[in-house]
């Protein structure tokens, strides 16, 4: 595997906009996603590394879907943001993040059909 410097990322970013993160009744926004996981602002409480959570994934462009639900752990937490990495993501869930990747790159989505 290639040296990846400081960058420990493995998948690429792209902006949230209109995409909600669901979980223990409060809804946030998520600021930017990848196919590995997301990072949310303003957490309800302070969220520490290495919990593990359930959550719902919703998109303002289309009609929730009650199965794009998984489970995250958290990453990195700072007052404002969380860093969160998907376990063992659903293919529901990633159908929801692939739709929303499509529309972020302005083209057909390679891995589903807008």
């Amino acid at each position: 595997m290639a040296n990846r410097g400081l960058n420990r990322r493995l998948d690429d970013r792209h902006q949230g906009d209109g995409l909600f993160l669901l979980f223990d009744g409060n809804l946030v926004e998520v600021v930017d996603v990848s196919i590995g996981g997301l990072k949310f602002r303003n957490p309800p409480y302070r969220l520490d590394p290495g919990l593990r959570f359930p959550f719902e994934l919703r998109s303002a462009y289309e009609d929730p879907n009650p199965l794009a639900k998984g489970i995250a752990v958290v990453r990195a937490a700072k007052a404002d943001w969380v860093a969160v990495e998907f376990v063992r993501p659903t293919f529901a869930l990633m159908k929801v993040v692939g739709r929303h990747i499509g529309r972020q790159v302005r083209g057909p989505n390679h891995l589903f059909r807008l």
